[in-house]
Protein backbone atom coordinates (compact mmCIF):
# COMPACT_ATOMS: atom_id res chain seq x y z
CA UNK A 1 0.00 0.00 0.00
CA UNK A 2 3.05 2.27 -0.27
CA UNK A 3 1.79 3.63 -3.58
CA UNK A 4 -1.55 4.51 -2.01
CA UNK A 5 0.26 6.40 0.74
CA UNK A 6 2.24 8.41 -1.82
CA UNK A 7 -0.90 9.28 -3.75
CA UNK A 8 -2.69 10.24 -0.55
CA UNK A 9 0.21 12.46 0.49
CA UNK A 10 0.08 14.25 -2.84
CA UNK A 11 -3.69 14.64 -2.63
CA UNK A 12 -3.54 16.02 0.89
CA UNK A 13 -1.12 18.76 -0.08
CA UNK A 14 -2.43 22.21 0.79
CA UNK A 15 -2.88 24.06 -2.48
CA UNK A 16 -2.89 27.44 -0.77
CA UNK A 17 0.46 26.65 0.85
CA UNK A 18 1.82 25.61 -2.53
CA UNK A 19 0.70 28.90 -4.03
CA UNK A 20 2.07 31.06 -1.23
CA UNK A 21 5.50 29.43 -1.51
CA UNK A 22 5.70 29.41 -5.31
CA UNK A 23 7.14 32.13 -7.51
CA UNK A 24 4.75 31.05 -10.27
CA UNK A 25 1.56 29.74 -8.58
CA UNK A 26 -0.08 28.58 -11.80
CA UNK A 27 2.99 26.58 -12.82
CA UNK A 28 3.19 25.08 -9.33
CA UNK A 29 -0.46 24.04 -9.42
CA UNK A 30 -0.04 22.44 -12.84
CA UNK A 31 3.01 20.51 -11.62
CA UNK A 32 1.03 19.38 -8.57
CA UNK A 33 -1.84 18.12 -10.73
CA UNK A 34 0.62 16.43 -13.11
CA UNK A 35 2.35 14.65 -10.24
CA UNK A 36 -0.93 13.60 -8.64
CA UNK A 37 -2.23 12.36 -11.99
CA UNK A 38 0.91 10.27 -12.53
CA UNK A 39 0.60 8.72 -9.08
CA UNK A 40 -3.06 8.02 -9.72
CA UNK A 41 -2.24 6.32 -13.02
CA UNK A 42 0.31 4.11 -11.24
CA UNK A 43 -2.27 3.32 -8.59
CA UNK A 44 -4.74 2.39 -11.33
CA UNK A 45 -2.22 -0.12 -12.66
CA UNK A 46 -2.07 -1.74 -9.21
CA UNK A 47 -5.86 -1.92 -9.07
CA UNK A 48 -5.97 -3.59 -12.48
CA UNK A 49 -3.29 -6.10 -11.46
CA UNK A 50 -5.20 -6.97 -8.31
CA UNK A 51 -8.36 -7.45 -10.36
CA UNK A 52 -6.42 -9.66 -12.80
CA UNK A 53 -5.11 -11.78 -9.89
CA UNK A 54 -8.68 -12.18 -8.69
CA UNK A 55 -9.77 -13.38 -12.11
CA UNK A 56 -6.83 -15.79 -12.22
CA UNK A 57 -7.85 -17.26 -8.85
CA UNK A 58 -11.41 -17.67 -10.07
CA UNK A 59 -10.13 -19.53 -13.11
CA UNK A 60 -7.96 -21.75 -10.91
CA UNK A 61 -10.95 -22.53 -8.69
CA UNK A 62 -13.06 -23.39 -11.71
CA UNK A 63 -10.24 -25.61 -13.07
CA UNK A 64 -9.77 -27.31 -9.68
CA UNK A 65 -13.46 -28.09 -9.42
CA UNK A 66 -13.40 -29.55 -12.90
CA UNK A 67 -10.34 -31.67 -12.06
CA UNK A 68 -11.99 -32.92 -8.85
CA UNK A 69 -15.06 -34.00 -10.80
CA UNK A 70 -12.91 -35.82 -13.36
CA UNK A 71 -10.79 -37.52 -10.69
CA UNK A 72 -13.93 -38.65 -8.89
CA UNK A 73 -15.16 -40.19 -12.10
CA UNK A 74 -11.82 -41.86 -12.72
CA UNK A 75 -11.77 -43.34 -9.18
CA UNK A 76 -15.29 -44.71 -9.64
CA UNK A 77 -14.38 -46.21 -13.00
CA UNK A 78 -11.25 -47.83 -11.56
CA UNK A 79 -13.29 -49.39 -8.76
CA UNK A 80 -15.73 -50.78 -11.31
CA UNK A 81 -12.80 -52.32 -13.16
CA UNK A 82 -11.36 -53.74 -9.96
CA UNK A 83 -8.37 -51.48 -10.29
CA UNK A 84 -7.99 -50.35 -6.71
CA UNK A 85 -4.49 -49.10 -7.39
CA UNK A 86 -5.76 -46.68 -10.03
CA UNK A 87 -8.67 -45.76 -7.78
CA UNK A 88 -6.25 -44.93 -4.95
CA UNK A 89 -4.14 -42.75 -7.29
CA UNK A 90 -7.21 -40.89 -8.55
CA UNK A 91 -8.51 -40.36 -5.02
CA UNK A 92 -5.08 -39.15 -3.82
CA UNK A 93 -4.91 -36.63 -6.64
CA UNK A 94 -8.49 -35.65 -5.90
CA UNK A 95 -7.60 -34.90 -2.27
CA UNK A 96 -4.58 -32.83 -3.31
CA UNK A 97 -6.75 -30.88 -5.76
CA UNK A 98 -9.38 -30.34 -3.08
CA UNK A 99 -6.68 -28.91 -0.80
CA UNK A 100 -5.54 -26.62 -3.59
CA UNK A 101 -9.17 -25.63 -4.17
CA UNK A 102 -9.53 -24.70 -0.51
CA UNK A 103 -6.35 -22.63 -0.72
CA UNK A 104 -7.57 -20.90 -3.89
CA UNK A 105 -10.95 -20.13 -2.34
CA UNK A 106 -9.30 -18.63 0.74
CA UNK A 107 -6.98 -16.58 -1.45
CA UNK A 108 -9.99 -15.45 -3.50
CA UNK A 109 -11.77 -14.19 -0.39
CA UNK A 110 -8.70 -12.19 0.57
CA UNK A 111 -8.10 -11.00 -2.98
CA UNK A 112 -11.70 -9.85 -3.34
CA UNK A 113 -11.26 -7.72 -0.23
CA UNK A 114 -8.00 -6.33 -1.58
CA UNK A 115 -9.64 -5.47 -4.90
CA UNK A 116 -12.58 -3.86 -3.14
CA UNK A 117 -10.32 -1.76 -0.95
CA UNK A 118 -8.18 -0.73 -3.90
CA UNK A 119 -11.21 0.17 -6.01
CA UNK A 120 -12.75 2.16 -3.14
CA UNK A 121 -9.49 4.01 -2.58
CA UNK A 122 -9.08 4.60 -6.29
CA UNK A 123 -12.60 6.04 -6.46
CA UNK A 124 -11.84 8.25 -3.47
CA UNK A 125 -8.60 9.45 -4.99
CA UNK A 126 -10.28 10.06 -8.35
CA UNK A 127 -12.86 12.26 -6.64
CA UNK A 128 -10.10 14.09 -4.79
CA UNK A 129 -8.27 14.56 -8.07
CA UNK A 130 -11.37 16.06 -9.68
CA UNK A 131 -11.80 18.34 -6.68
CA UNK A 132 -8.12 19.32 -6.84
CA UNK A 133 -8.42 20.15 -10.55
CA UNK A 134 -11.53 22.23 -9.90
CA UNK A 135 -9.77 24.03 -7.05
CA UNK A 136 -6.70 24.52 -9.26
CA UNK A 137 -8.84 26.05 -12.00
CA UNK A 138 -10.59 28.27 -9.47
CA UNK A 139 -7.33 29.44 -7.93
CA UNK A 140 -5.78 30.12 -11.34
CA UNK A 141 -8.84 32.12 -12.35
CA UNK A 142 -8.64 34.11 -9.10
CA UNK A 143 -4.94 34.68 -9.66
CA UNK A 144 -5.54 35.99 -13.19
CA UNK A 145 -8.34 38.23 -11.95
CA UNK A 146 -6.18 39.58 -9.12
CA UNK A 147 -3.30 40.26 -11.52
CA UNK A 148 -5.64 42.09 -13.90
CA UNK A 149 -7.08 44.17 -11.06
CA UNK A 150 -3.57 45.00 -9.81
CA UNK A 151 -2.46 46.09 -13.28
CA UNK A 152 -5.57 48.26 -13.60
CA UNK A 153 -4.91 49.74 -10.15
CA UNK A 154 -1.27 50.41 -11.03
CA UNK A 155 -2.36 52.10 -14.26
CA UNK A 156 -4.81 54.33 -12.41
CA UNK A 157 -2.17 55.10 -9.80
CA UNK A 158 0.25 56.03 -12.55
CA UNK A 159 -2.32 58.35 -14.07
CA UNK A 160 -2.68 60.01 -10.68
CA UNK A 161 1.03 60.78 -10.61
CA UNK A 162 1.11 62.05 -14.19
CA UNK A 163 -2.49 62.97 -14.87
CA UNK A 164 -3.12 64.06 -18.49
CA UNK A 165 -6.23 65.83 -17.22
CA UNK A 166 -3.92 68.13 -15.30
CA UNK A 167 -2.25 69.07 -18.60
CA UNK A 168 -5.68 69.78 -20.07
CA UNK A 169 -6.53 72.03 -17.13
CA UNK A 170 -3.28 73.93 -17.60
CA UNK A 171 -4.01 74.28 -21.32
CA UNK A 172 -7.50 75.55 -20.50
CA UNK A 173 -6.04 78.17 -18.16
CA UNK A 174 -3.61 79.25 -20.86
CA UNK A 175 -6.33 79.56 -23.51
CA UNK A 176 -8.58 81.50 -21.13
CA UNK A 177 -5.67 83.84 -20.36
CA UNK A 178 -5.06 84.40 -24.09
CA UNK A 179 -8.74 85.04 -24.60
CA UNK A 180 -8.68 87.62 -21.77
CA UNK A 181 -5.67 89.34 -23.34
CA UNK A 182 -7.42 89.44 -26.72
CA UNK A 183 -10.53 90.89 -25.13
CA UNK A 184 -8.47 93.50 -23.30
CA UNK A 185 -6.75 94.38 -26.59
CA UNK A 186 -10.11 94.83 -28.30
CA UNK A 187 -11.32 97.07 -25.46
CA UNK A 188 -8.13 99.15 -25.69
CA UNK A 189 -8.54 99.52 -29.47
CA UNK A 190 -12.19 100.43 -29.08
CA UNK A 191 -11.38 103.00 -26.38
CA UNK A 192 -8.72 104.58 -28.60
CA UNK A 193 -11.18 104.76 -31.47
CA UNK A 194 -13.82 106.41 -29.29
CA UNK A 195 -11.29 108.93 -28.00
CA UNK A 196 -10.23 109.89 -31.51
CA UNK A 197 -13.83 110.27 -32.59
CA UNK A 198 -14.51 112.56 -29.62
CA UNK A 199 -11.46 114.62 -30.55
CA UNK A 200 -12.73 114.94 -34.09
CA UNK A 201 -16.13 116.01 -32.82
CA UNK A 202 -14.56 118.60 -30.53
CA UNK A 203 -12.39 119.83 -33.38
CA UNK A 204 -15.42 120.15 -35.63
CA UNK A 205 -17.28 122.03 -32.93
CA UNK A 206 -14.35 124.47 -32.49
CA UNK A 207 -14.27 125.13 -36.24
CA UNK A 208 -17.97 125.90 -36.23
CA UNK A 209 -17.59 128.37 -33.35
CA UNK A 210 -14.72 130.19 -35.12
CA UNK A 211 -16.75 130.37 -38.32
CA UNK A 212 -19.72 131.83 -36.48
CA UNK A 213 -17.47 134.33 -34.63
CA UNK A 214 -15.98 135.47 -37.91
CA UNK A 215 -19.41 135.92 -39.39
CA UNK A 216 -20.52 137.94 -36.33
CA UNK A 217 -17.51 140.27 -36.58
CA UNK A 218 -18.09 140.79 -40.30
CA UNK A 219 -21.68 141.72 -39.69
CA UNK A 220 -20.75 144.23 -36.98
CA UNK A 221 -18.09 145.83 -39.19
CA UNK A 222 -20.61 146.17 -41.97
CA UNK A 223 -23.02 147.94 -39.60
CA UNK A 224 -20.43 150.43 -38.45
CA UNK A 225 -19.49 151.27 -41.98
CA UNK A 226 -23.04 152.25 -42.83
Amino acid sequence: MGLFSRVKDVMHANLNDLISKAEDPEKMLNLYIERASEELRNFSVQVNRAAADKILLQEKIAGAKKDIAELSGQAALAVQQNRDDLARTALSRKQQTEQSLADFEQQLVEQEQVVKDLQDNFQLLTEKMQKAKAERDNLVTRQHRAETMKKASDTISGLGQNDPLGDIDRMRDRVEHLEAEAKASRLTTSASFEAQMDALKQSSSSVSVEDELAKLKAAMDEKQNQ
